[in-house]
């Protein structure tokens, strides 16, 4: 809106109004929002209306991109700045080198022992570079199950630059879940400029047990770090 970004009234009561007019205005069945991977046009979406057996709303994606289980995009009804081609790829070697490294002595400074760290997982790790000026980053989701019958798992996000070719750490978000509903993971949707001058914001999304919200992240003009911009509410009735 503008300038700010505001978040979706919760559609948990069905007779709230303040929902009814955001379905009314966004989400009608035939309604498209253009798909955005990795800062570029991806392709559309088509709302197709509630789902009959768990009534949450179904779409059809069109586009170009694969996206599947973590791998996200974004849709939008914004007019957006765009490039001809997506900045995301695939990570190299050294940096999924670089990303389980990193992870593993995050989490044992936190005191997690060497057996433990060896379930550390690399649930997504992307390459891409952001305006302004193609910053090349590496924005990694991992995650250390115990695979045992507590059910927790631990999370770990974090967001590098690139300096002389290698990735340098500039913001990282940890969670230590305590039981298993309390667990909480951090993964990338996709970038996009939201405000139009230029540079591009870090679109997240915080899963929790049952429940979710999104996060926008932007990285501050003068020093190398990111900061959070936006967090939408717990989205989920359960």
């Amino acid at each position: 809106m503008g300038s700010k970004i505001v978040g979706a009234p919760l559609d948990c009561d069905p007779e709230n109004a303040e929902y009814k007019k955001f379905e009314a205005a966004y989400l009608r069945p035939g309604e498209t929002y253009s798909v955005r991977f990795g800062g570029a046009p991806a392709g559309i979406i088509g709302l197709r209306g509630p789902d009959p057996k768990y009534g949450n709303e179904t779409v059809e994606y069109d586009g170009v991109a694969h996206i599947h289980g973590l791998l996200m995009a974004l849709a939008t009804n914004a007019e957006l700045p765009s490039s001809e081609n997506s900045s995301r790829q695939p990570p190299s070697a050294e940096e999924r080198k670089f990303a389980l490294q990193f992870a593993n002595e995050s989490f044992a400074a936190k005191g997690f022992g060497e057996r433990l760290r060896q379930k550390i997982t690399i649930e997504n790790l992307t390459h891409t570079t952001l305006g302004p000026g193609r910053l090349p980053v590496l924005v990694g989701s991992i995650a250390l199950p115990l695979n045992d019958d507590s059910g927790l798992i631990h999370g770990f996000f974090f967001i590098a630059s690139e300096t002389d070719g290698k990735p340098v750490p500039e913001f990282q978000w940890m969670h230590i879940s305590q039981a298993e509903a309390g667990s909480e993971l951090l993964r990338l949707v996709d970038q996009a400029d939201l405000f139009g001058d230029g540079q591009e914001e870090l679109v997240a999304v915080l899963t929790y047990y049952e429940n979710y919200r999104y996060r926008v992240y932007r990285r501050l003009r003068d020093k190398p770090q990111w900061e959070q911009i936006f967090e939408t509410e717990v989205l989920g009735c359960l």
